[in-house]
């Protein structure tokens, strides 16, 4: 499966398995055509980041293949704690 990794300021972030890219790449470009708006992603570990997106902050979006984590659902009400080996190795 797909893993999609946004990276803002400098800081990366692993997106939730079911994060559509093609609609965060659309709202933070109308984000920055409007002067700045906040974007939500849900991030792997089923946790929400809120971006202030506006021009001259970089933002980039890095797609690799990765296995399939189960717990990665998308569901806010239920994070976890990434602690395998997996996560280990895929921000490293």
């Amino acid at each position: 499966m797909q893993r999609i990794t946004i990276t803002v300021s400098d800081t990366p972030h692993p997106l939730a398995q079911d994060q559509n890219i093609d609609r965060i790449e659309a709202a933070a470009l109308e984000a920055v055509r409007g002067g700045g708006d906040i974007v939500k992603v849900t991030l792997y570990g089923n946790r929400e980041l809120a971006i202030l997106v506006s021009p001259g902050v970089p933002i980039t979006f890095e797609v690799a293949e990765v296995p399939e984590e189960s717990r990665d659902d998308g569901d806010l009400d239920n994070p976890f704690e990434p602690d395998s080996a997996f996560l280990n190795d895929y921000l490293s």
